[in-house]
């Protein structure tokens, strides 16, 4: 009896490996700007403004894992970034990447955009982190900002309580992709000592 328990484990255990190595993601995406419900977006109170925004061209959702991409001016951005501020959350982390940005549809289709509001939920919840400098596994929503263009760092109005983060651009080898990263990070590291960090 003991060697059927044994085998039976066994073979439980060969049956479940492959069967998570046989697991696919799902993926859904959006184009455009069509409302969306609040229901999906009870764990970050106050967000609904952001996600439902005029200016959002592009939706991705991976096992979770959301982003929506939004393209506007920056007086539409700088209103974005003060409902940013008051969501109820423990962070409000604002990364600064220079730019320009562009993510591609499922059909390949190039979609411009300024900047990106990213959610972690359902299962890509596993692992999350409340390190501010941990920009990808954020348990908090990050937005994110791409200079250039109309998209003027010395133009955005950054309400109290975010905390900026520079990061590196798409394209980190362009030469005015790596002026404006110095531009990024000279910009952040003024603003936390202003703020005696």
């Amino acid at each position: 009896m003991r060697r059927i328990n044994l085998a039976v484990a066994v073979v439980t255990l060969l049956a479940a490996q492959f069967c998570a190595q046989q697991a696919f993601a799902v993926m859904l995406e959006f184009k455009g700007n069509r409302p969306l419900s609040e229901g999906n977006y009870r764990d970050w109170r106050g967000i609904m403004p952001l996600v439902n925004d005029p200016t959002r061209v592009y939706q991705v959702w991976v096992n979770g894992s959301e982003s929506f991409y939004y393209r506007g001016s920056v007086k539409q951005l700088n209103a974005e970034l003060l409902v940013f501020s008051k969501l109820e959350v423990k962070n409000h982390v604002v990364a600064l990447r220079p730019g320009p940005a562009e993510e591609h549809s499922f059909d390949k289709t190039a979609i411009p955009y300024k900047w990106k509001l990213h959610l972690m939920g359902g299962i890509a919840k596993h692992g999350l982190t409340d390190d501010i400098e941990d920009l990808e596994r954020q348990k908090d929503p990050v937005l994110t900002i791409y200079i250039g263009g109309d998209i003027d760092l010395d133009k955005i109005e950054f309400p109290a309580g975010v905390t900026l983060r520079a990061a590196p651009g798409e394209k980190p080898d362009a030469k005015d992709s790596q002026a404006l990263q110095k531009k990024i990070e000279e910009f952040v590291k003024k603003r936390d000592e202003g703020k005696g960090k």
